[in-house]
């Protein structure tokens, strides 16, 4: 059986982006809010979710940095409420693997702040959370592509794409898909910044394959100013690794059109995910 991997957007709505939480509770919380209060002024609103929920700092990493990892891991915790967010909103809420995520489903385990971060995760989870990780991150997708211009990826992934249902099918256990797609599913998940003549090939073949896309905006990347851009086509709203007066998300009109880094206004589309 084929699983799908791809969901391409309406083009009518609005649009919540948002990445690399790494278990902060506090951060899951203020973006649930942002949502729930989008929905109620436009109730089409979606939101995409881009990977690495899971995996919060050591005790020596809070120690060391606690202006940027001072909170209590509750990655098992934010799964089951993303979940249950996408139980109450079917088909709103898009959730992107992230490398971190691909440890606990047959990928690399990682190791930021643990030597086997999977397993540091996973030692403390009951039964029911170790089923929600596997019902979270086996039917997760790779990419998003919306109509208003971006597409959406964990990572900032190369120009080996073909087309974009490509994606489609690919399996969660590298050795199990061929070199190609063992390929996608490595930049997919793992790719930071690419030179803009690469990212332009990319947009051109799933603007070719699927609708036309200008804009890659990513995860997996850190910054601790809360935003950074790639050239005039890949941006990353950072949440993880950032102050929290800095983190961002990005939020976006469906019926508008994103060509370009450009046109991503600070407090706009860019806009802080605690505070005004």
């Amino acid at each position: 059986m084929v699983v799908r991997r791809t969901v391409i957007l309406p083009s009518r709505g609005a649009l919540i982006v948002s990445t690399d939480l790494h278990g902060c509770w506090d951060d899951f919380v203020a973006l649930r809010e942002h949502f729930l209060a989008a929905v109620t002024a436009e109730p089409a609103t979606h939101w995409a979710i881009l990977g690495d929920t899971v995996h919060g700092p050591s005790e020596e990493a809070r120690g060391r940095r606690p202006e940027l990892y001072d909170y209590s891991d509750m990655s098992a915790e934010i799964v089951a409420a993303i979940l249950e967010l996408q139980r109450a909103y079917p088909g709103r809420i898009h959730y992107v693997l992230g490398n971190h995520d691909h440890g606990h489903v047959g990928g690399p385990r990682t190791a930021k702040f643990h030597a086997d971060e999977v397993a540091a995760l996973e030692q403390r989870c009951t039964p029911a959370q170790l089923a929600d990780l596997r019902a979270l991150f086996e039917p997760a997708l790779l990419a998003v592509a919306a109509p208003c211009g971006v597409l959406l990826a964990h990572g900032s992934p190369d120009d080996r794409l073909q087309q974009f249902d490509d994606l489609d099918g690919v399996r969660l256990q590298p050795r199990d898909n061929d070199p190609y797609r063992r390929h996608l599913l490595a930049t997919f998940l793992g790719s930071y910044g690419q030179r803009d003549e690469v990212t332009a090939r990319l947009l051109a073949r799933v603007s070719a394959s699927a609708v036309p896309v200008s804009l890659v905006i990513h995860g997996h990347d850190r910054d601790e100013e809360g935003f950074f851009a790639g050239g005039q086509r890949q941006a990353c709203p950072v949440i993880f690794g950032a102050p929290r007066t800095h983190k961002r998300y990005v939020f976006l009109n469906l019926s508008s059109r994103y060509d370009s880094v450009a046109d991503l206004r600070d407090g706009v589309e860019i806009r802080r995910v605690h505070g005004p």
